[in-house]
């Protein structure tokens, strides 16, 4: 860890072995930490609402005609490939063992739900957001999303969202849709004042935002319970959109995922140890809210916390983290194991683990990397060392064509994929005046006023007519060292078998609606 390693010279380039550091603080959460219940009057009060609204669609001649069984269903929550996808977990499935209480039957014949003495077995599934789930829902970051398309049949606002109690109020922000073969989807514990505010009988697209994640009603933390129901009556029959050993049906998800979804959801760094608020405190004035200490910049010899936020993390799954310096050789690394916490569950739906340091008076100025790899997936997160650069508010704005003007013809175009990915294309001539096409990756972020090294690669082999992949080549060639002044200039040293050449670059071409200040 960094606070091992201190006094260890920083002119050492080579990894250091991993071994096992027991976290700082942090700890798992038990599957109640994001449960609810549907009580016998809130079942009658959204049919009875259901109902009504249907019949008055009815009359009007506004209710589309019955169709085909509804499948495909898409993820809940969003946005798709940002905060829905990556901040979440599943606390519960439907419990379909109708016996009670602690008779316990998910669709794998686990044991992931539950059920109460008073009779409730849980009919939905329960998707929490994580880490901070209440500092997540008062930014208002997760949406909720139709899960398949249909009818707005009734929705409901404006309910207190700071519920953490099975004794809560029975009072649900909530949305429920009719899909076209008249099953109907409750969406329960929304957001106060997110609903969305169509009016009833509105066309709902699958994927279609109605809504903020929260936690109105009887719930005891920040989700989303989902439950889809065979009509619209009270105590109509739960469907179980999952398939497995006890619940051997086709599976209605467009894309089911496992069971166990284990993965880090966020690697982040802090000012110092953070603080998940569990409850808030009842009957205050100031409405309490997590402490994350969020800090990505940093000067030498600051205190440091580094934190990995987990869902369905398993014991005996290691992580092997990393922090590299500016120049991505290896300050520290070492590796972590729930199993020696002591005794824990096999797994926890969602848990958080941080190791607090101090960062060397002589640290390297510079944009650094932590960096986790965990079930064959490498997680990073970017900070900033020092004040010799400044940071590129979002590197999608660098995308487009960066040309020196004095040369015509010769540049590079740049590409910002899968989130950490940069792809540098360089066209330019050979002193022959052959073409010079050569193409590099680098994984990272990277700060205006930093070097920037991309490995170079020729393309040869290939043909126009009767293209043969295998024929294809890519030596290597040399590198570029690329630095960004800003979001309109750069400079670029290119030296390899060709020779070495330093270009002056001015951005002539961008994407539309990125801008990288």
């Amino acid at each position: 860890m960094l606070r091992t390693c201190a006094l260890l010279a920083l002119a050492t380039l080579l990894a250091l072995p991993a071994s096992a550091e027991p976290p700082d603080g942090g700890h798992g959460l038990d599957d109640d930490g994001f449960s609810d219940h549907l009580t016998p009057a809130l079942d009658k009060r959204l049919a009875d609402e259901a109902i009504a609204n249907l019949a008055a669609l009815r009359r009007e001649g506004r209710l589309p005609a019955l169709q085909a069984k509804v499948s495909g269903l898409v993820w809940p929550l969003g946005p798709v490939d940002g905060a829905g996808t990556d901040l979440h977990g599943i606390s519960n499935y439907v419990d379909l063992d109708q016996a009670f209480p602690s008779y316990l039957r998910d669709y794998t014949c686990g044991t992931r739900t539950y059920d109460t003495s008073s009779g409730y077995n849980h009919r939905g599934i329960d998707y929490f957001i994580w880490p901070f789930a209440w500092h997540l829902m008062d930014q208002g970051t997760v949406d909720v999303r139709a899960v398949a398309p249909g009818t707005l049949l009734a929705r409901g606002d404006g309910n207190d969202d700071r519920s953490c109690s099975m004794n809560a109020p029975d009072t649900p922000n909530y949305v429920i849709i009719r899909h076209a073969d008249g099953t109907v989807a409750r969406y329960l514990h929304f957001k106060k004042d997110s609903v969305t505010t169509l009016p009833i009988g509105s066309a709902i697209a699958a994927g279609q935002v109605i809504g903020k994640v929260g936690s109105s009603g009887i719930s005891t933390g920040p989700h989303l319970h989902v439950e889809i129901r065979a009509s619209e009556v009270a105590g109509a029959a739960v469907i179980e959109p999952h398939a497995g050993a006890c619940n051997n049906l086709a599976s209605a998800w467009v894309e089911q995922r496992p069971y166990r979804d284990s993965s880090i959801n966020q690697l982040s760094t802090h000012s110092a140890a953070p603080t998940l608020l569990g409850c808030p405190a009842v009957g205050t004035i100031q409405r309490n809210t997590d402490q994350p200490r969020y800090k990505d910049a940093f000067l030498p010899g600051d205190p440091i916390t580094l934190m990995a936020a987990y869902r369905d993390q398993g014991r005996g799954q290691v992580t092997q983290f990393r922090v590299l310096r500016p120049d991505q050789s290896v300050f520290t690394s070492w590796s972590f194991d729930m199993v020696e916490q002591g005794a824990t569950p096999q797994y926890y739906s969602a848990a958080y683990w941080y190791w607090s340091n101090v960062l060397p008076a002589d640290a390297p100025h510079g944009l650094w990397t932590y960096e986790a790899t965990y079930q064959d997936k490498i997680h990073r997160h970017f900070f900033r060392v020092g004040d010799t650069t400044t940071a590129v508010a979002d590197m999608r704005g660098l995308i487009g064509a960066w040309y020196e003007p004095a040369t015509s013809g010769q540049g590079f175009e740049l590409q910002w994929i899968n989130g950490n990915t940069a792809l540098l294309f360089f066209y330019g001539h050979r002193d022959d005046g052959s073409n010079m096409f050569l193409i590099g990756q680098r994984d990272g972020a990277w700060d205006f006023g930093q070097e920037v090294v991309f490995d170079l690669y020729e393309t040869r082999g290939g043909r126009f007519n009767g293209l043969d992949p295998a024929a294809i080549q890519r030596p290597t060639w040399g590198e570029a060292r690329v630095t960004w002044v800003s979001c309109e200039t750069a400079v670029a040293e290119l030296e390899g078998p060709d020779g070495v050449q330093v270009l002056t670059l001015e951005r002539l071409g961008r994407t539309t609606g990125l801008d990288c200040n």
